[in-house]
C-alpha cells in the first residue's frame, strides 16, 4: 500500500508570498472580517476552542472577546473597542467566536440541547458541552455579568460526560471580560472573571444617516472603560501564543515532552474560518493539516517544526477537528467534532475546502476505494472529495496553473504516518523512516522556496 507521498508539479506561475509575517495575515484578516474595523493593525488574536482550553488554564491576566463577526451586535463595536484597548496600552484581545465555522448558525456550540432553527435541529447544539464546559469548568461566575443567568429560560442546558444534565448562563455576545484563573473576590471566592461587559449595540446606535453619533460612541467608550479597561489599568496583561499552545497540547496528548520552553514553534493555528480566508488570498503558504489529538502527526509535529524554524517560514495549520478532539480526549465525552467523517453533521465544511480549494490533491485513499468524504445538497446532490490523512504537509499556491493551464494549488505534499512507537515498523526514528521523511520535508520547503524566492 502506498504509505508515503512527496510530488512537485512542474509551475508556469512564480509568485512571492503576499504577507510578510504571519501576524500580518492575523490583522489583515481581522480588518477585512470585521466590516466597522478600520484598522489594519488591530489588537485581535484569534482562539480556537481548544487554544481556548488551554488559555483559561494559564496563570497571568488575559482580555478576551467572545463574539464573530455575523453578530449585528459585536460589528457595530469591534473598533470602538480596539480604540480602546489601544488607548490602555492593550496590545493583545483573544477572540474566541462560538459559531465553529464563524458564519453559520448550525455550527453554534452556544445553543440549548435540542435548540431548532425555523423548525430544525441545530446541529451544533448537540455539541453544545463545549460551551457548557468552559462555563462549568472556567468561567465560573459569569452569572454575574449577564442576562440570561441559570435559572431563565434562555439558559444552556447540556449533557455532560458523566450523562448529567447541566444547565449554565448563556453568555450573548459580545462579551468582553478579563480573566484570571486565580482571581478571588471580595469573600474569597474564586471568580476568574474580573470585570466584565455584556452591552447589546447596534450600528444605528452609533450612525444616524452614515454619520457617526460622536456622543453616543464616547458614552459607550466610556462605559467600556468604566467596565473592563480601569480593571485592566491595574494589572499586567499576559499573553498566549500559538506557540504555547502547540507546545502544551502536544506534549499532553502524546504524554511526552515533544517540545521543550526554549523549542522555536513556527507554527500559526487557524480556525476554520480563517483557513478559508488564507485559501484565497494570493501568495504561496507552507500548511499542515493536523492536530494534537493524532499520534501520527505528534510523531513528526517537531520535525517539520524544526525544519521551518531553520528556513524562517510559518506554517499555517488546521485541524479538522474543530474541537481538538479535547473534549474526549481529556473530558471524557464519546466523540469529536470532526469534519473529515462522513458522520459527521458538518462533513460539509471538509468537502467545500477540498473542492473548492485543493483541485489537485492527491491521496492515499483514492476516490476509486471508496475511501473519501461526501455529503448531500440541498438538492438532493451527492459531493464527494477526496480523504486526506493527517498529517498532511502542502504548499499552496492560489490560482497556481501547469503548462496546461489546469489548476495546481499544490505544488507538493507528503502524506505519511509514522508513529512514537518505538516497537512499531513505523516508528518516526527508525532510521529509514526518518530519512524518507527528512527527504519528504525537505521537497516540500524546496517547492516553497522555487515559488517564493526564499
Amino acid at each position: 500500500m502506498k504509505r508515503f507521498l512527496a510530488v512537485i508539479f512542474t509551475f508556469v506561475l512564480v509568485l512571492t508570498t503576499a504577507f510578510a509575517s504571519a501576524e500580518d495575515i492575523q490583522k489583515a484578516y481581522y480588518n477585512n472580517d470585521y466590516e466597522f474595523l478600520g484598522d489594519d493593525n488591530s489588537v485581535y488574536d484569534s482562539l480556537t476552542l481548544e487554544k481556548a482550553y488551554y488559555l483559561f488554564q494559564q496563570e497571568g491576566n488575559y482580555l478576551i472577546l467572545l463574539g464573530g463577526s455575523w453578530c449585528g451586535n459585536t460589528t457595530p463595536v469591534i473598533g470602538y473597542i480596539n480604540e480602546v484597548a489601544k488607548e490602555f496600552g492593550v496590545d493583545t484581545i483573544y477572540n474566541l467566536d462560538f459559531r465553529l465555522d464563524g458564519t453559520n448558525r448550525a455550527t453554534h456550540v452556544r445553543e440549548t440541547e435540542g435548540a431548532q432553527s425555523q423548525g430544525v435541529d441545530i446541529p451544533g447544539s448537540a455539541y453544545n458541552y463545549l460551551y457548557g464546559e468552559i462555563a462549568t469548568r472556567y468561567l465560573i461566575n459569569l452569572n454575574d455579568y449577564v442576562e440570561y443567568k441559570v435559572d431563565t429560560e434562555s439558559a444552556v442546558t447540556y449533557t455532560n460526560a458523566a450523562g448529567e444534565k447541566v444547565t449554565v448562563p448563556k453568555v450573548q455576545v459580545p462579551f468582553l471580560f478579563l480573566y484570571n484563573k486565580d482571581n478571588t473576590d471580595e469573600n474569597g471566592n474564586v471568580a476568574p472573571i474580573v470585570a466584565g461587559l455584556e452591552l447589546m449595540k447596534r450600528r444605528d446606535d452609533f450612525v444616524t444617516e452614515e454619520a457617526e453619533n460622536a456622543e453616543a460612541v464616547a458614552e459607550y467608550k466610556q462605559i467600556l472603560k468604566d467596565s473592563v479597561f480601569d480593571a485592566v489599568a491595574k494589572v499586567e496583561l499576559s499573553h498566549f501564543t500559538d506557540a504555547d499552545y502547540i507546545r502544551l497540547s502536544y506534549n499532553e496528548k502524546s504524554g511526552k515532552e515533544i517540545f521543550t520552553a526554549e523549542d522555536k514553534i513556527p507554527y500559526e493555528v487557524l480556525t476554520y474560518k480563517q483557513f478559508k480566508w488564507l485559501l484565497d488570498q494570493e501568495g504561496t503558504h507552507v500548511i499542515l493539516l493536523g492536530g494534537s489529538w493524532c499520534g501520527n502527526t505528534q510523531a513528526v509535529i517537531k520535525l517539520i517544526s524544526d525544519y521551518a524554524a531553520g528556513k524562517n517560514v510559518t506554517v499555517y495549520t488546521f485541524d479538522t477537528k474543530l474541537d481538538g478532539g479535547y473534549a474526549r480526549k481529556i473530558w471524557g465525552y464519546e466523540r469529536d467534532l470532526h469534519i473529515r467523517d462522513n458522520n459527521s453533521e458538518f462533513a460539509n465544511l471538509y468537502v467545500d475546502l477540498v473542492l473548492n480549494y485543493f483541485q489537485n490533491i492527491e491521496t492515499e485513499y483514492t476516490p476509486e476505494s471508496g475511501n473519501t468524504i461526501h455529503y448531500n445538497t440541498a438538492e438532493g446532490e451527492t459531493l464527494t472529495a477526496n480523504k486526506l490523512q493527517v498529517p498532511y504537509l502542502l504548499v499552496y499556491t492560489k490560482g497556481l496553473e501547469d503548462e496546461y493551464a489546469h489548476f495546481v494549488p499544490i505544488s507538493a505534499y507528503i502524506e505519511k504516518m509514522l508513529t512514537l512507537d518505538e516497537t512499531r515498523d513505523d516508528y518516526v526514528y527508525k532510521e529509514e523512516n526518518l530519512q524518507a521523511y527528512t527527504e519528504g520535508v525537505a521537497a516540500v520547503f524546496a517547492a516553497y522556496e522555487a515559488l517564493t524566492g526564499k
